[in-house]
């Protein structure tokens, strides 16, 4: 927020609620006019310059009552609507990078599985999986029975360092030359447009999950029943992208650092500094905290009987990714109090299991 310029505009509280859903369902509308239409690098970037100034501007204009607070409750006295505008704010950043509107599809058919499987290979998706000729072999997947999947998230603009094929850095093909097989065996740094456009979108989540541990509003903390729907909503979408880019990366340094966040891995020496940029050390970095924080938790409802060791199923054997899940199904399992929000958690739970098999899998494939 100190970085955001003030603004002429003073809407009311109710009235920043009210413009923040309407950015939401500018997004979503923004993408059903492309239904069965390709999407171009030119037209996602377009989508991008178009709505990352309107969600500025709506925190300049948020900014500019001097009543509006994060905090919980509002130390002026003016209620919490202020506050609950804040966690669709952090959504609105994270779709705009990743379409999840078909794994919610598979949410409310209750196919945890489906929703597991859109996530991390995005099936019949088809206007946000499609782009342009030049960049086509990024949208199509190709599976072990031959047949091809398309990426759930969006394109991004073409970059030097992106790979030319996303299933190639995941399961890469056997070399028959003696000289290939060598070469395979080093480290690269090169990644994929999804994986990028899917970091960019992991940071905001990370950053919503750490701002709001920070202030004491986690679903975690003895005041999460009285969060609005909002915050599990933001929770149960940020756990899963912060997930998929955890996920994303395992797939493709797996087969020489180990699973992320069990196997022990110097990030300042070979091989990690020739595989990891610079901005996954920072996300990894800030996932590790949030982690930490929300185990701190956790462990101290475990002292104090608040909760029993096996609501929990915490072990040594998951990685990032599947952590990330697991706690926030138990938080949101903790301080349910819609039938929503136990149905989120029953999700992640499954979700966690597939990123575990998933982490297993990357480093089993590379041996």
């Amino acid at each position: 927020m100190d970085d955001i310029p003030k603004s002429e505009l003073k809407p009311s509280t109710f009235g920043c609620l009210i413009l923040i859903n309407a950015l939401h369902n500018y997004i979503w509308e923004t993408r059903q006019r492309h239904h069965n239409k390709i999407w171009t690098n030119e037209e996602t970037e377009k989508m991008h310059r178009h709505i990352e100034p309107a969600l500025k501007a709506w925190q300049a204009a948020w900014a500019s009552n001097p009543h509006h607070s994060l905090e919980r409750p509002n130390p002026f006295g003016m209620g919490p609507l202020s506050a609950d505008a804040i966690p669709l704010l952090d959504l609105a950043y994270v779709r705009l990078f990743v379409n999840l509107s078909r794994s919610k599809e598979k949410f409310w058919q209750r196919d945890w599985d489906g929703l597991a499987d859109e996530l991390s290979r995005g099936n019949e998706i088809v206007q946000h999986a499609e782009h342009s000729p030049e960049s086509n072999n990024d949208s199509v997947n190709e599976n072990s029975d031959g047949s091809t999947t398309s990426s759930v998230f969006v394109d991004s603009p073409p970059t030097q360092s992106s790979s030319p094929d996303f299933s190639t850095a995941k399961f890469p093909p056997p070399m028959p030359a003696p000289q290939q097989r060598r070469q395979s065996q080093i480290p690269s740094r090169t990644i994929s447009k999804r994986e990028k456009h899917l970091r960019k979108a992991a940071f905001y989540a990370a950053d919503s999950l750490a701002m709001a541990d920070t202030l004491g509003v986690t679903l975690a903390d003895f005041t999460s029943r009285e969060l609005p729907m909002q915050s599990a909503m933001c929770a149960f979408d940020c756990a899963q992208v912060l997930a998929e880019w955890v996920a994303t990366l395992q797939d493709r340094v797996g087969r020489y650092l180990g699973i992320i966040g069990q196997d022990e891995v110097d990030l300042s020496q070979v091989p990690a500094i020739m595989l990891l940029e610079d901005e996954d050390v920072k996300l990894l970095s800030k996932v590790q905290e949030v982690l930490a924080s929300a185990e701190m938790k956790v462990n101290l409802d475990l002292v104090s009987g608040n909760v029993s060791s096996g609501m929990v199923q915490m072990d040594n054997h998951n990685g990032y990714a599947a952590k990330v899940l697991r706690l926030t199904a138990y938080m949101l399992d903790k301080s349910a109090v819609w039938p929503i929000t136990h149905l989120m958690a029953r999700c992640l739970e499954t979700h966690s299991n597939h990123m575990r098999a998933r982490a297993e899998k990357s480093v089993v494939l590379s041996e």
